[in-house]
């Protein structure tokens, strides 16, 4: 799709930070149609978060959008994670930063269909410190965040990686919410349909219709 060739030292620079763990779900402990539907989900969370950010504002002709996320070499350290990785049947080597860059070249790929110039990071570490840095490097001008899932208790006892980010990153912040993101928000990322002249152009070597008779 064609679009005004902005360098990219002129675009405005936007970074979308995406949660890893919607990115690349966690291992399961079975092969179960939930678990799937689950996974399928959280894919479609992080897609719809990138068609919010089009929608409401990436401009396709004068923005650059990076698309980040980062990988803690840590791992999860927590009871239930343990637990689950020691009975899943995914192989515990799953080279995670690979699959998180792989989610987010299909994320590119679906902005490039509308005309948005767009590149894809994965770091390594701990979201906060990654992003805010991410951001600094490259100059960012706006910051947009997915907000991870946390229970009620959690969000009035401690901030999330999200909030943290907002505080710390030098620009303004947006947060977006599972709840600000309605199923019919992906529509932002579908491609425009062909028109009249792009459908049938001369110049794409296609044999034209021949004229109906008079």
């Amino acid at each position: 799709m064609s679009t005004h060739h902005v360098p990219l030292s002129l675009r405005r620079k936007i970074v979308i930070a995406l949660d890893p763990e919607l990115l690349v779900p966690p291992p399961i402990t079975d092969d179960t149609a939930e678990a799937a539907n689950s996974a399928a989900s959280n894919r479609f969370l992080s897609f719809k978060t990138v068609a919010w950010a089009k929608a409401n504002i990436i401009r396709a002709t004068e923005d650059h959008v990076f698309l980040v996320t980062s990988i803690d070499p840590t791992g999860d350290k927590t009871v239930a994670a343990m637990w689950a990785s020691m009975f899943s049947d995914q192989d515990p080597h799953t080279d995670r930063p690979k699959e998180a860059e792989a989610a987010l070249r299909r994320l590119s790929e679906a902005l490039s269909r509308v005309g948005v110039s767009a590149s894809v990071e994965v770091m390594r570490g701990e979201m906060v410190e990654q992003v805010t840095e991410c951001v600094r490097r490259h100059r960012g001008e706006i910051l947009l965040v997915q907000a991870p899932e946390r229970s009620a208790l959690a969000s009035t006892m401690w901030y999330s990686w999200a909030d943290l980010c907002a505080q710390q990153s030098g620009c303004p912040t947006v947060i977006v919410k599972r709840g600000d993101l309605p199923d019919n928000v992906a529509v932002a990322l579908d491609p425009p349909l062909p028109t009249a002249t792009t459908a049938a152009d001369p110049a794409d070597g296609q044999q034209q219709p021949e004229p109906a008779p008079k």
